[in-house]
């Protein structure tokens, strides 16, 4: 599985997709705080990131599953190893992510909605 971490990309695995490390706008200025290599803003970060899973599903036979990361999961990360987060651990993370979740359907939007957890 291929892995957009918000911008760049590192291949993993068996090449069935690609796999978009995304996150809630209202977490920006804490994910920030642990991944300064980030945009600037979320705006700048969500236009490059767009393009990016825009160019990588644009091509033949690929899909791109978007992971929501969390802020709690990089900081729990980042305790776990002393390292930092940066964009090929957050790849990883949503490549491992995608793993373990059932990719088949429809892909949530790149800023989840607030109505997302309703039945409907």
């Amino acid at each position: 599985m291929q892995s957009t971490g918000t911008g760049e990309h590192d291949r993993h695995g068996d090449n069935s997709g690609d796999c978009a490390g995304c996150f809630r706008p209202e977490e920006w200025d804490e994910i920030k705080r642990i991944c300064p290599d980030l945009h600037d803003t979320y705006e700048e970060w969500q236009a490059s990131a767009q393009e990016m899973i825009d160019t990588i599903g644009s091509q033949p036979n690929e899909r791109v599953v978007k992971v929501i990361l969390t802020a709690a999961e990089l900081r729990k990360w980042q305790r776990a190893t002393g390292r930092k987060v940066d964009g090929k651990v957050r790849s990883q993370l949503a490549a491992k992510r995608a793993g373990k979740a059932d990719i088949e359907h429809s892909e949530p939007d790149l800023a989840p909605r607030s109505d997302a957890g309703d039945d409907g």
